[in-house]
C-alpha cells in the first residue's frame, strides 16, 4: 500500500510556469482523502514551492534544493540542512568563470548573486523569488548555502555538464533539473537521503513510498522508493532504473499514477 508520494514539481507535476492542472490537483486530493502524504520534492526552496503548496493546500515536509534542506509544510522551519563549505561553493564559482557561466546561490528564499543578467530576472519573476546582488560575494566569510546553481545555455549544457563534474572536488556532484541548469550538491545529499529522512520522520516505510520525477536531480529518489516512476518526457537513463514510465507531464502522468495505483 502506498502512504506517501514524492512528486518533483517543475516537468513532473507542472509544465513550468503554469499552475498544477485540474486533473492532478483531484487526484492529489482524493488520494489525501485516503491518507497518503504528498511530499513535494523539488531544486526549488521553500518560497519557490508557495504557489503548489497554496493551491495542493499541502502542509507535508518540503524537500527543496534537491535534498540539501527539508522544510516543515505550514511554517517553512527548516527540519533537516546540508550546507556547502565555503570551500566548495568558492570552486563552483571559479568553474563557473571559467566557461563563463552563470552561477548562484542562496541565503534561505533569497537568491544571491555577483551581477544581474536575463536569467537572474526570469527564474526569480518565475518563481515569486528575491534576490540580491553582490558583487565581492565570495570575500564573505561564512557563506552557507545548500546548492550553487550554474546555467548553461542548453544548446551546450551536456558538454558543460561532463567538463563541470569532472573538474568538482570529490564530494560534490552536477545534476539537472532542468535543460542548461546544473545544481550542484553534494553527493551524500539527495532527494533519495531527504526522502528517507521524511519517511523515518513520518513513520512510513520504503515499500510505502513511491516517487514522481523526470531529470537525473530526481534519480536517486526514483531508485530508493518502492515505486520509482518517471514521467514520459523525461530524461531516458531516468526511464531505464524506473518501475513505471507514465505519461507525459502535460498528459497528467502524475493523475494517472495516482488513478491507476492509488485510487
Amino acid at each position: 500500500m502506498i502512504r506517501l508520494i514524492a512528486l518533483d514539481i517543475d516537468d513532473t507535476l507542472v509544465v513550468s510556469g503554469k499552475p498544477v492542472s485540474e486533473r492532478n490537483c483531484k487526484a492529489i486530493e482524493n488520494a489525501k482523502r485516503k491518507g497518503v502524504r504528498i511530499v513535494l520534492a523539488t531544486g526549488r526552496g521553500y518560497a519557490g514551492t508557495a504557489s503548489i503548496r497554496d493551491q495542493l493546500q499541502n502542509e507535508a515536509p518540503v524537500i527543496n534544493y534537491g535534498g540539501s534542506l527539508v522544510s516543515d509544510g505550514r511554517t517553512g522551519k527548516p527540519l533537516y540542512t546540508h550546507a556547502l563549505s565555503d570551500e566548495q561553493i568558492r570552486t563552483c564559482f571559479e568553474i563557473a568563470d571559467r566557461f563563463g557561466l552563470h552561477a548562484q546561490m542562496y541565503d534561505g528564499d533569497t537568491v544571491i548573486t555577483r551581477s544581474w543578467n536575463q536569467f537572474v530576472a526570469q527564474y526569480t519573476n518565475t518563481l515569486h523569488l528575491p534576490y540580491r546582488i553582490e558583487p565581492d560575494l565570495l570575500q564573505r566569510k561564512s557563506l552557507a548555502t545548500p546548492k550553487v546553481l550554474l546555467y548553461a545555455e542548453p544548446a551546450v549544457a551536456e558538454e558543460m555538464i561532463r567538463t563541470v563534474d569532472a573538474l568538482l572536488p570529490t564530494p560534490l556532484q552536477v545534476l539537472t533539473s532542468k535543460p542548461g541548469f546544473l545544481e550542484i550538491g553534494n553527493r551524500e545529499v539527495s532527494k533519495a537521503s531527504a526522502l528517507r529522512w521524511v519517511a523515518s520522520y513520518l513513520g512510513i516505510d520504503r515499500e510505502e513510498v513511491a516517487a514522481i520525477g523526470d531529470n537525473t536531480l530526481d534519480q536517486s529518489m526514483i531508485e530508493w522508493a518502492g515505486i520509482g516512476c518517471c514521467v514520459g518526457n523525461g530524461a531516458e537513463n531516468v526511464k531505464a532504473v524506473s518501475d513505471r514510465v507514465l505519461p507525459r507531464c502535460e498528459d497528467d502522468g502524475v493523475a494517472y499514477f495516482i488513478e491507476t495505483e492509488v485510487l
